[in-house]
Parts: C-alpha cells; structure tokens; sequence
C-alpha cells in the first residue's frame, strides 16, 4: 500500500479542540493529490477526526489532512494510507496501536478533507467526529458517532448512522437510512425512501418523490410533507405522526 507525503509542521496547537476535547500538542499535515486511475469507486475509511467529502469537476482526489497527537512518538506512526485494487481506490487513516495501549490520557485524531471527482461512487466508514459529504456520485455510509451531513448525491444513498444528528438532502436516486439516535431530517429525494429503523429522535420528511416506507421507529415524533407516492408506518412505539400532501396511500400502525 501506497503512503501518502507528509508535510511536517511540528510543535505546540494550543488552539484546537478535537474529538475529545483537549488540545493538540503535537501536530503535522499531509496535502497531496493522488491518481485514481481506472479506479471506479472510492472506500474511505476514517478514525478519530471529523472528515469532508465534496465532489468537483476533476479526475484525480486531493487529500489533505491535519495529523493532532498528544504524544510526538505516537503522531510519528499516523498516517493517511492509499492505493487502488481491481478497480477500487482505497484510502485510509492510519493510527498506531500506542494510541490503544498504556497512558489512557493519549489521545490522537486526523481531520480529513478530500475533494473527489464529482460522479465517483463511495463507499465510506467514519468512526468518530463530524462528518459532512456533498456532490458525489452515490454513497454507502457507516457512521458511528457525531453529527452527519449529506447534501447532492446523484444516485442511490444508503446511510447507517449510530448517533448523532443526520441530515440529508438532495437526492437523485434512491435512500436508505438505518439510524439509531438523533434527530434525522431528509428533504428533496427524486427516488424512494425507506427507514429501516430509527430507535429514537424524531423524523422530518419533505418532498419525497416517490414513496416512504418508515419499517420500526421506536420514539420520536414523524413529520412528513410531500410525498409522490405511498406513506406507510409499519410500526411506531411512541410519538405522533403528521402528514401533509401525500399523493398516494397512507397506511399507519393502530
């Protein structure tokens, strides 16, 4: 596996705050731009640190970085890692298995910002931090904690989210959501959009071309407004469900 090349800037960051709230004592960039090849899809997975994604009129990716540790050893080990396999470019950020081990006090985190062709398909794992993608060609996301932002994707998204504020919007294809705390909030979908599950927070749903399909929510109130086709709730443990503008059937739990 290729590794990415570092820029260093090494020394006291006393003015950021990072995942867990402390500052970063010791601190490197990486700004590069890498080939993608006959890649076509992207696998992204990111560590600690929030992570951008926004697709522009380009053919190869710009990575760039911000490598935080608490420890100079440890940071010396971080990387951002990527290569491309049978069509498939994969980038990842690196941590070293200090960070796991010893001082519970070490911390570390790497900020990600990368800047993709516009109609490349992602497939993306973030495990921690704020997270926000927008102007891509069709997204699979997994994430695990913080906020979570999706704006313009031109084909199907597919989005499980453990916790943390989700917010998507403007979709050209179809959506799937799978979310288990925080509020979630989907507008301008051009497809269908089913909810797989959402364990608590409330939904709010507006202009849905298609139809919506809500299969378990367990609490949190439903709002839904403009919907092309059939609204149906399977099963709604608690909270109210409104709905306005619903072209076809709407079919709700007794």
């Amino acid at each position: 596996m290729q590794k990415i090349g570092l820029i260093l800037v090494m020394g006291l960051f006393s003015n950021s705050v990072w995942a867990w709230g402390g500052s970063c004592k010791y601190e490197r960039e990486i700004d590069r731009e890498v080939a993608l090849g006959d890649a076509q899809k992207l696998e992204v997975e990111a560590g600690a640190g929030s992570l951008e994604i926004r697709g522009e009129s380009r053919d190869s990716v710009v990575i760039k970085a911000k490598l935080c540790s608490s420890d100079e050893d440890l940071l010396a080990k971080m990387d951002v890692s990527f290569a491309v396999k049978s069509k498939v470019a994969h980038l990842r950020t690196e941590f070293s298995e200090k960070r796991w081990l010893g001082n519970s006090n070490t911390q570390a985190s790497i900020d990600l910002v990368l800047v993709v062709p516009e109609q490349l398909a992602l497939d993306v794992a973030d495990s921690s931090g704020e997270a926000s993608i927008k102007n891509v060609g069709s997204l699979e996301m997994v994430d695990s904690s913080g906020e979570l932002h999706i704006k313009k994707v031109a084909g199907d998204l597919s989005v499980v989210d453990s916790s943390g504020e989700l917010t998507i919007k403007g979709i050209g294809g179809n959506v799937r959501v799978t979310d288990s705390s925080g509020g979630l909030t989907i507008k301008n979908v051009r497809g269908a959009l089913i909810i797989e599950a959402d364990s608590s927070g409330g939904i709010d749903i507006d202009n849905v071309e298609k139809d919506v399909l809500v299969k378990r929510d367990s609490s949190g109130g439903i709002d839904v407004r403009q919907v092309g086709g059939d609204f149906t709730v399977k099963a709604d443990t608690s909270g109210g469900i409104e709905y306005y503008d619903v072209a076809g059937k709407v079919s709700l739990p007794n």
